[in-house]
């Protein structure tokens, strides 16, 4: 049997990346997107048009900036989920470690 995702999504059967946005300010309590994308720029076009996940479409919609600040390569749905159950976002994060400057 397949394993899926809480959302339904089949996991680990794509190849591609997963990828870590940081919002400039907290929304919902939210900092922090955690997503997999075949072709990070173009998920990240689809997000900032509002086709994309609903946090960061209700982000830029309140004028919220974000960014990409970390991707791992050549992975699996698996490994997302992986990284959403074991680890808090931020301690992922290297804008909220102070390795990356915040904008």
């Amino acid at each position: 049997m397949e394993r899926r995702s809480e959302n339904g999504r089949r996991l680990g059967h794509i190849i591609g990346s997963v990828y870590l946005v940081h919002l400039n300010r907290a929304l919902h309590g939210a900092r922090h997107y955690l997503g997999f994308s075949t072709n990070i720029p173009q998920r990240l076009a689809a997000h900032k048009a509002g086709r994309g996940s609903p946090l960061l479409g209700a982000a830029t919609k309140k004028g919220i900036n974000w960014r990409l600040v970390r991707s791992w390569r050549k992975r699996d749905g698996y490994f997302e989920q992986d990284l959403k159950r074991r680890y808090a976002l931020a301690d992922l994060c290297p804008v909220c470690s102070g390795k990356m400057k915040r904008t």
